[in-house]
């Protein structure tokens, strides 16, 4: 298994393992499946300045991470909320942990400071492993979002990626990150 960032390649199998959340799940509050080239769009916008790494087993795609913006506002650019969608076969193996953790290591480097969860209840799969990487439950928006015939639930989570400094930088593009760095660690990532 390889970690690497995601290529215009890989779109279209990142996008078939996000379509059954969409469609059945009320972890993702999308309602529609994306089109293709909507999917596209969608990367392209959020990798001018976040990372999105796919998780590669002998060349298949079994799960992605990504970070994106948090909040619209000038002074939260050095937060950003992430995800992790992974296919049911891979699930409970650790692969989101590993995701996460080279996501969180390439953010870092980036000079974002906070990283968000937001997780849809239940699900204690996700809540286990935002807990295991040491992320601190910040509340719960009930019933915020209407999927699937229910209203649900959402866990609002957050992570210190660094000590807080006055006045910050801004956070540099994930494309400012050499790629000798950015291999490094997502090779750490390396499951065998």
């Amino acid at each position: 298994m390889i970690l690497q960032l995601i290529k215009e390649e890989d779109v279209a199998e990142v996008l078939e393992i996000y379509a059954p959340y969409v469609q059945n799940m009320a972890i993702t509050f999308e309602y529609e499946v994306p089109s293709l080239e909507s999917f596209s769009e969608r990367v392209h916008h959020y990798t001018e300045q976040y990372p999105w790494i796919v998780a590669k087993d002998h060349g298949k795609i079994v799960g992605y991470a990504y970070a994106s913006l948090y909040r619209n506002r000038e002074a939260y650019q050095w937060c950003c909320e992430l995800s992790v969608y992974l296919r049911p076969e891979v699930q409970g193996r650790d692969l989101g942990r590993t995701l996460y953790s080279a996501l969180m290591d390439l953010l870092t480097l980036q000079g974002y400071y906070m990283v968000y969860g937001v997780i849809t209840l239940p699900n204690e799969a996700s809540l286990g492993l935002h807990n295991q990487l040491g992320f601190s439950m910040d509340g719960i928006q009930e019933n915020c979002g209407f999927k699937l015939g229910s209203w649900h639930h959402t866990a609002i989570m957050s992570k210190a990626l660094r000590d807080f400094e006055s006045p910050p930088s801004e956070p540099k593009s994930i494309h400012e990150i050499s790629n000798d760095v950015i291999n490094a660690i997502l090779s750490k990532g390396l499951l065998h």
